[in-house]
């Protein structure tokens, strides 16, 4: 059965277009596709193939009309060049579906090689002829995307900033406490080549969770807790991971790295995440144990001696919070 490897996921195919996590149109790097329509050796419009055990198939194959480029991490470009023979293509981007599900996914050639993409840059694109082009990346290279928390954008008193960009003792709107110092930012880069799948963050599309809310796709950790109305009318805190079922909110399966970066203020805050109501860092047990000591130190120190023993979490906790299970089994609204 032949396989084919690093495929960029993207939100759809679109000419002269810039595709990277901070737009949030590049959605992650897919390795587990086979088929045994393609042990002819080419991608036929009509092929059924398997993503991750799904069966998919083929509804459009295309090819670049004019030069498109990779931007690698380091600034760099990778070109992409057209007028190439159809049998050995230097970049094909594939549609597929399975009759509800339509992906997208640009395919770099082998000749690439190892690639930190940052962003992919489209200019003209066509049809290939006969509706058939030679199957490429069979190499399963070291293709990754770079990952800066998709480009979270959080509300401060000047404007949407980049979380990236905020810095310690820069102001942030909070939901009940107006703008709030930063005391401290904590970091964790995880690669999931090494890093437990259940860690990959969850992918909540515009408007998933209602008007708005959020205002672009936002990416958060499994366990980050999102702001939502209880039946009664009061707001609860519930697990990102606990709001799959519904519609536009998934796990990105995608992801190869992700970089996760926490706000601490001086308590526990309700921020806004593109558009969305979603908890700063708390210092539960849990969480104080996936950072390195260092910053465990640096975080007692804001919060008191409360937190080094756990007790005293729910006072200090900006809203009530629902688990996972009592939050699938309630009917929650969204602010």
């Amino acid at each position: 059965m032949a396989e084919v490897f690093d495929l960029f996921e993207v939100t759809d195919i679109s000419e002269n277009t810039t595709y990277s996590t901070a737009a949030g149109n590049l959605l992650g790097v897919v390795d587990n596709v086979s088929s045994t329509d393609l042990n002819d050796g080419e991608f036929d419009v009509g092929d059924d193939i398997l993503i991750g055990g799904v069966t998919y198939n083929i509804d459009q194959i295309q090819e670049p009309s004019s030069d498109g480029s990779f931007t690698l991490g380091d600034g760099s470009t990778q070109d992409f060049y057209s007028h190439i023979l159809e049998g050995n293509l230097n970049v094909v981007f594939l549609t597929v579906s399975n009759g509800g599900d339509v992906r997208h996914f640009i395919i770099p050639n082998d000749s690439h090689g190892d690639m930190n993409v940052q962003s992919i840059q489209t200019s003209g694109i066509e049809n290939v002829g006969f509706s058939d082009a030679g199957v490429i990346s069979t190499t399963d290279n070291d293709v990754n995307i770079v990952c800066f928390v998709a480009g979270t954008m959080i509300k401060t008193p000047d404007g949407d900033t980049l979380v990236e960009e905020i810095q310690i003792g820069d102001l942030a709107l909070t939901h009940d406490n107006g703008p709030q110092h930063v005391r401290a930012i904590l970091v964790r880069k995880l690669d999931f080549s090494t890093a437990p799948e259940r860690l990959k963050p969850i992918m909540f599309e515009k408007d998933s969770l209602g008007p708005s809310c959020p205002n672009s796709r936002l990416w958060v950790s499994p366990q980050h807790r999102m702001l939502v109305t209880d039946p009664s009318g009061n707001f609860v805190l519930v697990p990102a991971k606990a709001l799959i079922p519904r519609r536009g909110v998934r796990v990105a399966k995608g992801k190869r790295q992700v970089t996760y970066i926490h706000l601490v203020f001086s308590k526990h805050e309700i921020i806004y995440a593109n558009g969305t109501p979603t908890e700063s860092f708390f210092p539960g047990p849990m969480a104080l144990e996936a950072i390195p000591e260092s910053s465990r130190t640096e975080i007692r120190d804001i919060f008191g001696d409360d937190i080094a023993s756990g007790t005293d979490d729910h006072k200090m906790l900006a809203a009530p919070i629902l688990r996972v299970q009592e939050a699938r089994r309630q009917a929650l609204s969204f602010t």
